[in-house]
């Protein structure tokens, strides 16, 4: 049998001039999108600087930064904590402007959040806690208009089967466990059907047991429905192992250091997924970075 597909690292400049997506899986290439260009990235983050103020300063989080995602993509921004990774995301959500640049969805500007884009956070308690998981799902389908009465259910606990939780449906969130509670997260996010699913470090306050399932089972249920998810993470394996392509940004502020096409990566412990992770980490911690390549 052949190897596993080494990772190709992208240099900054070549990734910037071409938002065509990179070759993924097989299974990418069976889902049809509707009201999307398959040839044209659905996200577009062009040249954004992202400010915001605290009590006695103003802190620039990012400095144009550049990237797109491609439909059905599973794109991670990975860097050290205080980079600006969740900044990006509330941007793309809509929850804040940008200084500089601009941000794009399917070509219309992102200037307000909308349910074509949905969060999932990392704190266990963004649930409802006098709501039952059913209701959780149900609420925002219902307040948004999307659907309303049986549909609603129905939309619901589809997406609740989806996350393997169907027998907890009347189940309340203070009777879960943490990975339970993200999942219904989860599921309330994609019964809504957006266009991309931005998560924010999701699965960082689980035990290491835990975070390891949930990760198996995030890859399992997008093979099976192939969304678009835009992922945050500071934990190089957990990027290697959720992505198909990996975003590179600098300590504070930050700034684009490379692109990897991270998709071929082998399996936890293999040779080519610890190289990866070692390739990576001497990047993040490398001094300067001169065309997409770590010198010290």
């Amino acid at each position: 049998m052949p190897g596993p597909a080494t990772p190709v690292l992208k240099s900054v400049s070549s990734e910037s001039s071409d938002p065509a997506p990179r070759a993924r899986g097989p299974s990418v290439r069976k889902r049809s999108l509707v009201g999307v260009d398959s040839g044209k990235p659905l996200l577009e983050v062009r040249g954004v600087t992202l400010q915001y103020k605290t009590q006695d300063h103003l802190v620039t989080a990012t400095y144009r930064v550049d990237f797109s995602v491609p439909p059905g993509d599973r794109f991670v921004v990975l860097g050290p904590s205080g980079c600006g990774k969740s900044t990006i995301l509330k941007a793309v959500g809509g929850y804040m402007q940008p200084t500089e640049g601009e941000i794009r969805l399917k070509g219309e500007l992102i200037t307000k959040p909308g349910p074509d884009r949905i969060m999932v956070f990392q704190e266990f308690d963004q649930l409802l806690p006098w709501k039952t998981v059913r209701e959780n799902v149900v609420f925002p389908l219902v307040t948004t208009g999307k659907y309303k009465g049986k549909m609603a259910d129905e939309k619901a606990m589809e997406a609740i089967a989806k996350v393997k939780l169907t027998k907890f449906a009347d189940s309340y969130p203070h009777t879960l466990s943490g990975g339970m509670k993200q999942r219904v997260a989860i599921a309330r996010g994609m019964a809504m059907e957006p266009d991309i699913l931005l998560m924010d470090e999701p699965f960082a306050a689980l035990d290491a047991l835990t975070r390891v399932r949930m990760q198996d089972e995030l890859l399992s249920l997008w093979d099976e429905t192939q969304f678009t998810v835009l992922f945050v993470t500071h934990s190089i394996p957990e990027a290697i192992k959720i992505g198909s392509r990996i975003l590179l940004l600098s300590p504070h502020p930050g700034q684009v250091k490379a692109e990897l096409n991270s998709s071929g990566a082998a399996a936890a412990g293999d040779a080519a997924f610890v190289a990866l992770q070692n390739r990576i980490h001497d990047m993040l911690f490398a001094e300067r970075v001169e065309d997409g390549r770590a010198t010290p």
